[in-house]
């Protein structure tokens, strides 16, 4: 089996990989064969340009390969890719741009995404200036803009790419995904000015919800006082893996870099990807998925707090699993809106205050389209405090968009506010650990009859400008 390496955002140098692909050169798939591994010049593609997108990348990947392997291709030999950080959605772009509806004739075989920003991250708001100095995220080289547009929690291009994906069954079609990600944070690389990169629940870099290729789709749509749920969308299930004691990045910790020649044999990165290659069907998919599950609740388990010696003594932090919710707010006639509030609510009224104390963790708005905001949530809090009697497991939220509705004084062109009340049932299914959820809400804009006006008066003065409280359909 042949295997090529993806790098993530801003890299130069294929020292980040470590030792993985020396080590995987000498060990052999699921037909006997020494795996062939080939760092392709797509190894290296430039992510730290200002002008080249995802999408170029993406595009360039696919010329790479045809003029690397077509023959191989076309004689029917499939290979692996294992990336790393952004390499992980630059593989999902090649793959939704060139093979979405003939996923079966695809030459990928087997995508092993480590620390993917499958749904972004936190700190890629931060701008190049202020990333300069983060040596968990920046590689001393000039970051790309449009790279790091795509990286922004809740972009347009991410949330395109993750919605497509909800059409995809890879498993059925003979491709065999994995994301396997960490949630240690190597305090060497810490940044005590920015909390992103000790963020609980993510490697310093990319939440576990951020990576997890498990998510779904809730959208509500707005019909005069009504709200209904239009669609509820779960993705295909993907094979999940948070490995134990690994960051993003780095020498020690790094989920890739950390892996050395002579100690891969008891690496976790370095024994799950072997397993990872080495399956060859749906059967052995989905087993390989339940253990990769059972991973993952022994390492949270044992990483719920983490213990970190100090001048001061032994510091205690708190490492709970979360939830994420990207926001998407539109209206009936497709403009996206940002003026708006949204509020929290829960209890028996579905009130704000009633809220479990503790389950907000971050919230942060795109800066690209101010209508995307996105909430990073502690579900461990958040379930136990919905399980109680007194909030009876009801959550929901309250958004007010402007324009709004005014009764005292009408307006020409307004938005009603809308009041979503999620019961158990519903909850439980939406809010999933290490998960994330994308909720598009579509609101309807509500125009005055006023507005335009057939008037057989031709004086000026009689020309009426003042709502009449007439919707048009």
């Amino acid at each position: 089996m042949k295997i090529i390496f993806v790098h993530g955002w801003s890299v130069r140098s294929t020292d980040t990989y470590g030792d993985l692909p020396r080590w995987l050169a000498t060990q052999r798939g699921p037909d006997g064969q020494k795996f062939k591994v080939e760092n392709v010049f797509l190894g290296k593609y430039i992510s730290f340009d200002d002008t080249v997108t995802l999408d170029d990348i993406a595009r360039a990947l696919d010329h790479a390969l045809a003029a690397q392997f077509s023959a191989q291709f076309k004689a029917g030999e499939r290979f692996a890719a294992i990336t790393h950080s952004t390499g992980g959605p630059v593989v999902r772009a090649w793959m939704d741009l060139f093979w979405k509806n003939k996923l079966a004739q695809c030459p990928l075989r087997h995508l092993i995404m480590l620390a993917p920003a499958n749904h972004g991250s936190a700190l890629a708001q931060l701008g190049k200036s202020r990333l300069s100095r983060i040596k968990s995220f920046f590689q001393g080289v000039e970051p790309g803009q449009r790279v790091l547009d795509w990286l922004e929690l809740g972009s347009d291009a991410s949330w395109a790419l993750n919605v497509s994906w909800l059409d995809y069954d890879c498993v059925s079609q003979g491709v065999y995904p994995f994301v396997l990600t960490g949630q240690r944070i190597d305090r060497s690389l810490y940044d005590a000015l920015n909390s992103y990169t000790g963020e609980p629940g993510s490697d310093g870099v990319v939440r576990v919800t951020g990576a997890n290729m498990n998510y779904g789709l809730l959208r509500l749509v707005q019909a005069e006082d009504q709200l209904k749920v239009e669609k509820i969308i779960r993705s295909a299930r993907t094979a999940l893996g948070v490995l134990p004691g690994r960051s993003h990045s780095g020498r020690d910790m790094g989920i890739i870099r950390s892996v050395k020649l002579g100690s891969a044999d008891n690496h976790p990165t370095a024994q799950w990807v072997l397993r990872c290659l080495n399956v060859r069907n749906a059967a052995e998919y989905h087993a390989r998925a339940e253990e990769l599950a059972q991973l993952t609740r022994a390492t949270q388990a044992a990483e719920l707090v983490e213990q970190v010696p100090s001048l001061l003594g032994t510091r205690t932090y708190p490492n709970p699993r979360h939830s994420m919710i990207i926001f998407r707010v539109v209206d009936d006639r497709g403009e996206n809106l940002s003026d708006y509030d949204l509020y929290f609510t829960a209890g028996p009224e579905y009130d704000e205050d009633e809220l479990p104390e503790g389950f907000f963790r971050d919230r942060q708005r795109n800066q690209r389209n101010r209508g995307k905001l996105t909430y990073y949530l502690d579900y461990d809090v958040m379930a136990q405090g919905l399980q109680s009697p007194a909030l009876g497991g009801r959550l929901g939220f309250y958004l007010v968009a402007r324009p709004g509705e005014e009764k005292k004084k009408p307006k020409l062109v307004f938005y009603r506010p809308i009041d979503f009340r999620g019961t158990v049932k519903l909850m439980e299914k939406l809010l999933v650990p290490n998960e994330t959820l994308m909720v598009e809400i579509r609101l309807q804009r509500c125009v005055d009859a006023t507005v335009f006006q057939i008037e057989k008066n031709l004086d000026p003065s009689a020309i009426n400008s003042k709502p009449s409280g007439e919707q048009v359909p």
